[in-house]
């Protein structure tokens, strides 16, 4: 295993320490801990201020006070002024939002917002029915007790959350297949340009042909893991700090963290298809189209997974997550939903295991028979003809 992690600390120390790669971290990072962040910022609460004056302005007090707790994200300071004039005055001023002045005139200088009318027209309601009730010969309190319900008690059935995390699911297919292409792209971009430079010839005469994409791999996949990991981990921070984590459905922060561990069998598997058929060419302009098999099945692995985010307890969705390489996005997107029992994602997890491991067998034995033949591209056919 020398010789392995010879290679992987190359490639970590190469494209590890490029600006490149440590710009890249750092805006993603920063970017992500920003967008976790910017909901409990923009949902700051708002506060309006009301001058009150003449008839009732007592009562109105403690009404508007009453009506002001049925709604969420601002609050109503009140302030009592001497008269008319007075409650002209901190308008024009633009001391306060409103005046009310005998509980008759709702004064502003261009109209109050929807949440603030709807608080004074109930207090005003409440108030002016109360006056009512009196004067007529009823007692004010006993019509208000008889009329006061308790409200209703709410309860949330199991799985009515399902849309945000549906939304949450499909955000993290959407996620891993960047943060898998990439990396699996930069494997095969560095299998031709060490083929293509002859470099591999040297470090061959030193080193397995296994070793030398094994540590591409390693190597690659650190800094993968990395770009992946570091701005998860800021996501999580600053949601804790922002209290944005409390927004989230239940169990989803563990969830998603035990996604890494399915983006590490997802890139080990891709990484060594990409590897081995970038063997095959001689040139940088040819690795799309030699790697063209790999980028369609994740592609087709991505796709369906977007469709199926939004329906994880679907028949499709439950078998496809125990079919390698589907089961990488699709296990995840049945973990979100609360569908997957732990012994199905152990299955799943081995099945896939089983997978990355017959893709790393398979891939170093494309590699080894071609790395070193340069020239035009060389077809899968010859590779295994020559293995017969």
């Amino acid at each position: 295993m020398k010789g392995l992690w010879l290679v992987a600390r190359r490639e970590i120390v190469t494209r590890g320490t490029s600006k490149s790669y440590l710009i890249g971290l750092a805006a993603s990072t920063i970017l992500i801990a920003a967008l976790v962040v910017l909901p409990s910022l923009l949902d700051s609460e708002s506060e309006y201020r009301v001058a009150l004056t003449g008839t009732d302005s007592a009562e109105m007090e403690a009404a508007i006070t009453g009506a002001e707790q049925g709604f969420e994200g601002f609050t109503v300071v009140v302030e009592q002024v001497d008269d008319a004039e007075a409650a002209r005055a901190v308008v024009t001023a633009g001391d306060v939002d409103a005046a009310v002045i005998d509980n008759e005139t709702l004064l502003s200088e261009s109209g109050v917002s929807s949440d603030l009318g709807l608080v004074l027209d109930a207090a005003h309601q409440q108030v002016m029915a109360q006056r009512q009730l009196a004067d007529a010969g009823y007692d004010p309190e006993a019509v208000s007790a008889a009329l006061t319900v308790e409200p209703f008690q709410q309860e949330r059935l199991e799985g009515s959350d399902m849309g945000a995390r549906s939304a949450i699911g499909y955000i993290l297919v959407l996620v891993m297949f960047f943060m898998l292409m990439m990396p699996v792209m930069y494997v095969a971009m560095g299998v031709v340009e060490e083929k293509s430079s002859r470099i591999v010839e040297i470090l061959l005469s030193s080193l397995k042909t296994w070793q030398l994409l094994g540590g591409k791999i390693v190597g690659l996949g650190v800094l993968g893991f990395l770009n992946l990991a570091v701005p998860l981990a800021a996501a999580i921070a600053a949601g804790s700090i922002g209290g944005t984590l409390g927004l989230l459905p239940p169990g989803i922060a563990p969830t998603v963290v035990t996604a890494l561990g399915w983006w590490v069998l997802g890139f080990a598997f891709y990484a060594a298809f990409a590897g081995s058929l970038a063997s095959l060419v001689s040139r940088q302009e040819d690795v799309s189209s030699a790697i063209g098999p790999m980028t369609m099945l994740l592609i087709a692995t991505y796709v369906v997974a977007t469709v199926y985010a939004w329906d994880p307890t679907a028949t499709v969705t439950k078998v496809l997550s125990f079919i390698p390489p589907f089961s990488v996005f699709m296990m995840p997107v049945r973990d979100i939903a609360g569908d997957a029992p732990v012994w199905q994602q152990l299955v799943s997890a081995g099945t896939m295991a089983l997978a990355v491991v017959g893709m790393l067998t398979l891939g170093a034995t494309i590699y080894k028979r071609s790395v070193m033949r340069t020239g035009s591209k060389i077809k899968l056919t010859e590779v295994f003809r020559k293995a017969a």
